[in-house]
C-alpha cells in the first residue's frame, strides 16, 4: 500500500513537470517561428505606419504655443515629424517642412529621426526618400535598403509659396506711375489682411499663411516706374507694420538686380522681396500686416506711390510640385 502511494506521487511531480515543460515549449515555438517568418511584415507595418504619419500629420514641437516644428532652432524641440501642410490635407505637403525634415545638417540620423518618426526601442534602420518631377529631383535620408526590407509608397504633392508680382504688364498697376521730376520719397506699400488669407474655405494647397509661409513680392521692369532723367532708384528701407504701427521685424531678404543685398542699395531692373515665417510671429489671425519698401529721392524718382493688397485675387501660386514618397524599414 506504501509503494502505491509512493508510486503516485512520483508519477505527479513527473506529469506536472512535464507539463510545465510542455506549456514553457509551446509557448516559445510561436515566437520563434513568427520572428522567422514575419519580420518582413513587421518592417512592412513600420513602414506603413511612418508613411502616414509624415503625409497625413503636420507634426508638433515641444511648445503648444504655436505648433511648427520646422522653425525650431533645436531638434530636441520636435516632438513629433510630419510634412502635411495640416490635419486631414492627407498628401499635400508643406515645402518648409520638407526642406526642414532632409535637413542633415540640421537633423541627426538615426537618432533624430527614430526619437521622433519611429518612436519605439527597436533600432530599426530606414531609408526615406522624396522623388520630384522638378527640381531637385530628390532628396533622401539614410543608407540605401538590403535586399529584404519594408517599404510604403506615397504619392503627393508640395505646395509651393504664393507671390504678388507687381510688373507694368499688369493695367491696374500703372496707376502707381507718376510723372514728373524731383518728387519726394516714394513710398510703395502692400498689405496683407489675415482674416481675409486664413479663410478655412480656401483649398489647403492654395491657402496664404504668413504664420508659416514665406511672402514673396516682386517688382519686374523697375525701370517703368523710373522719371525718364533716372536710371536707378536708391531703396532705403522696409518698413514692417502690425495695424498700421511699426514693429521691429528682421526675417526678409531683398534681392535688387537679382543681387541678394542689404539695404540702402540701389535699383534699376527688378525688386525680389520674401517675408520669412518665425517660431513666434508678431502678428496673430485678425491682424492687417503692412510692408512699406521706402525709395529716396536720389536720383529722382516717381515710384509707385500707394498701397496694394496681398490677397486671393492678386497673388498667384505656381504649380505644386508632384512626387513620390518613399519608406523603406529594415
Amino acid at each position: 500500500m506504501r509503494d502505491d502511494a509512493v508510486a503516485t506521487f512520483d508519477f505527479l511531480v513527473g506529469f506536472t513537470i512535464f507539463i510545465i515543460a510542455f506549456i514553457f515549449v509551446a509557448a516559445m515555438i510561436p515566437h520563434m517561428l513568427f520572428s522567422v517568418q514575419s519580420s518582413r511584415i513587421d518592417y512592412d507595418a513600420v513602414a506603413y505606419r511612418t508613411g502616414v504619419i509624415l503625409t497625413e500629420d503636420p507634426g508638433m514641437p515641444a511648445s503648444s504655443t504655436f505648433p511648427v516644428w520646422e522653425q525650431k532652432a533645436i531638434p530636441q524641440d520636435v516632438i513629433r515629424m510630419g510634412l502635411s501642410v495640416e490635419p486631414g490635407s492627407a498628401h499635400i505637403l508643406s515645402k518648409g517642412k520638407v526642406e526642414r525634415f532632409f535637413n542633415d545638417t540640421f537633423f541627426t540620423y538615426p537618432d533624430d529621426y527614430r526619437r521622433s518618426l519611429l518612436f519605439g526601442d527597436y533600432p530599426y534602420s530606414f531609408n526615406i526618400t522624396l522623388t520630384m518631377r522638378n527640381d531637385p529631383p530628390v532628396r533622401s535620408i539614410g543608407p540605401a535598403p538590403p535586399e529584404s526590407y519594408g517599404a510604403v509608397r506615397r504619392v503627393v504633392v508640395v505646395k509651393e509659396p504664393s507671390l504678388l508680382f507687381v510688373s507694368d504688364s499688369v493695367p491696374d498697376h500703372k496707376k502707381f506711375r507718376h510723372e514728373g521730376n524731383e518728387t519726394p520719397d516714394q513710398r510703395f506699400t502692400v498689405e496683407l489682411p489675415m482674416i481675409e488669407l486664413l479663410d478655412r474655405s480656401v483649398d489647403p494647397l492654395f491657402r496664404i499663411d504668413p504664420r508659416t509661409d514665406p511672402i514673396r513680392i516682386e517688382i519686374g521692369n523697375f525701370s517703368y516706374y523710373l522719371n525718364s532723367s533716372a536710371t536707378e532708384a536708391r531703396l532705403h528701407r522696409v518698413e514692417i507694420t502690425r495695424d498700421g504701427v511699426p514693429i521691429t521685424f528682421p526675417a526678409y531678404e531683398i534681392w535688387l538686380d537679382g543681387i541678394q543685398t542689404t539695404l540702402p542699395a540701389d535699383i534699376s531692373d527688378s525688386l525680389n522681396f520674401t517675408l520669412n515665417p518665425v517660431p513666434e510671429p508678431p502678428w496673430g489671425s485678425d491682424h492687417m500686416i503692412g510692408i512699406t519698401f521706402i525709395f529716396q529721392n536720389n536720383p529722382p524718382a516717381s515710384l509707385m506711390t500707394g498701397t496694394h493688397i496681398y490677397d486671393y485675387r492678386n497673388a498667384t501660386f505656381p504649380d505644386p510640385g508632384q512626387g513620390i514618397l518613399e519608406v523603406a524599414v529594415w
